[in-house]
Protein backbone atom coordinates (compact mmCIF):
# COMPACT_ATOMS: atom_id res chain seq x y z
CA UNK A 1 0.00 0.00 0.00
CA UNK A 2 1.17 3.45 -0.85
CA UNK A 3 0.99 6.64 1.10
CA UNK A 4 -2.57 7.98 1.34
CA UNK A 5 -4.24 4.63 0.64
CA UNK A 6 -7.05 3.81 3.03
CA UNK A 7 -8.04 0.45 4.34
CA UNK A 8 -11.74 -0.17 3.96
CA UNK A 9 -13.56 -2.71 6.09
CA UNK A 10 -15.49 -5.43 4.28
CA UNK A 11 -19.11 -4.52 3.50
CA UNK A 12 -21.61 -5.26 6.22
CA UNK A 13 -24.57 -7.34 5.17
CA UNK A 14 -27.58 -7.26 7.43
CA UNK A 15 -30.15 -10.01 7.49
CA UNK A 16 -33.62 -9.58 8.91
CA UNK A 17 -35.82 -12.38 10.19
CA UNK A 18 -38.80 -13.23 8.04
CA UNK A 19 -42.21 -12.56 9.66
CA UNK A 20 -43.94 -15.60 11.04
CA UNK A 21 -47.19 -16.31 12.83
CA UNK A 22 -48.99 -13.14 13.99
CA UNK A 23 -46.37 -10.99 12.24
CA UNK A 24 -47.51 -11.95 8.76
CA UNK A 25 -49.44 -9.55 6.58
CA UNK A 26 -52.49 -11.80 6.48
CA UNK A 27 -52.85 -11.57 10.28
CA UNK A 28 -52.68 -7.78 10.25
CA UNK A 29 -55.50 -6.00 12.12
CA UNK A 30 -55.75 -3.56 9.20
CA UNK A 31 -58.01 -4.87 6.45
CA UNK A 32 -56.22 -5.66 3.21
CA UNK A 33 -58.97 -4.08 1.11
CA UNK A 34 -59.73 -0.37 0.92
CA UNK A 35 -57.49 2.58 1.61
CA UNK A 36 -54.87 2.42 4.34
CA UNK A 37 -56.14 4.58 7.24
CA UNK A 38 -52.56 5.58 8.06
CA UNK A 39 -52.05 7.27 4.69
CA UNK A 40 -53.58 10.75 4.35
CA UNK A 41 -56.15 11.25 1.63
CA UNK A 42 -54.60 13.50 -1.06
CA UNK A 43 -58.03 15.00 -1.75
CA UNK A 44 -58.24 16.12 1.90
CA UNK A 45 -54.92 18.01 1.87
CA UNK A 46 -54.80 21.23 3.90
CA UNK A 47 -51.93 23.52 2.90
CA UNK A 48 -49.82 25.36 5.44
CA UNK A 49 -50.56 29.08 5.86
CA UNK A 50 -46.83 29.79 6.14
CA UNK A 51 -45.79 32.96 4.31
CA UNK A 52 -42.04 32.49 4.90
CA UNK A 53 -41.98 35.52 7.22
CA UNK A 54 -41.07 33.46 10.25
CA UNK A 55 -40.72 35.75 13.23
CA UNK A 56 -42.45 35.11 16.59
CA UNK A 57 -43.80 38.28 18.22
CA UNK A 58 -42.83 38.15 21.91
CA UNK A 59 -45.89 40.20 22.92
CA UNK A 60 -48.51 37.77 21.65
CA UNK A 61 -46.56 34.59 20.80
CA UNK A 62 -47.74 34.59 17.18
CA UNK A 63 -45.73 34.38 13.98
CA UNK A 64 -45.71 37.74 12.22
CA UNK A 65 -46.24 36.01 8.87
CA UNK A 66 -48.87 33.30 9.36
CA UNK A 67 -50.27 34.26 12.79
CA UNK A 68 -49.84 30.74 14.20
CA UNK A 69 -48.35 29.98 17.61
CA UNK A 70 -44.98 28.26 17.79
CA UNK A 71 -46.76 25.12 19.03
CA UNK A 72 -49.14 25.14 16.05
CA UNK A 73 -46.23 25.59 13.65
CA UNK A 74 -44.30 22.75 15.29
CA UNK A 75 -47.23 20.32 15.35
CA UNK A 76 -48.57 21.17 11.86
CA UNK A 77 -46.93 18.21 10.11
CA UNK A 78 -48.56 15.71 12.47
CA UNK A 79 -52.01 17.29 12.55
CA UNK A 80 -55.04 15.72 10.94
CA UNK A 81 -56.81 17.72 8.20
CA UNK A 82 -59.58 18.60 10.68
CA UNK A 83 -57.05 19.90 13.22
CA UNK A 84 -55.38 21.97 10.49
CA UNK A 85 -58.73 23.43 9.46
CA UNK A 86 -59.42 24.35 13.10
CA UNK A 87 -56.13 26.28 13.25
CA UNK A 88 -56.88 27.98 9.92
CA UNK A 89 -60.28 29.06 11.24
CA UNK A 90 -58.61 31.07 14.03
CA UNK A 91 -56.26 32.99 11.72
CA UNK A 92 -58.63 35.67 10.30
CA UNK A 93 -59.50 36.91 13.81
CA UNK A 94 -55.81 36.89 14.78
CA UNK A 95 -54.93 38.92 11.67
CA UNK A 96 -57.71 41.40 12.41
CA UNK A 97 -56.50 41.82 16.01
CA UNK A 98 -52.93 42.32 14.79
CA UNK A 99 -53.98 45.00 12.27
CA UNK A 100 -55.92 46.81 15.01
CA UNK A 101 -52.89 46.71 17.32
CA UNK A 102 -50.55 47.99 14.59
CA UNK A 103 -52.88 50.90 13.75
CA UNK A 104 -53.25 51.74 17.45
CA UNK A 105 -49.47 51.81 17.95
CA UNK A 106 -49.13 54.17 14.97
CA UNK A 107 -51.49 56.80 16.32
CA UNK A 108 -55.05 55.91 15.36
CA UNK A 109 -57.62 54.95 17.96
CA UNK A 110 -58.52 51.30 18.55
CA UNK A 111 -61.66 50.27 16.67
CA UNK A 112 -61.33 52.96 13.99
Amino acid sequence: MGKGDTIRPPPLYLTFPQPTGADTVTDSPIPSTGPDPRVPDPDDYVASPCTRVCRIDARNGLCAGCQRTLEEITLWGGMTPDQRRAVLATLPERRKARRTMVRWRHGSQPGT
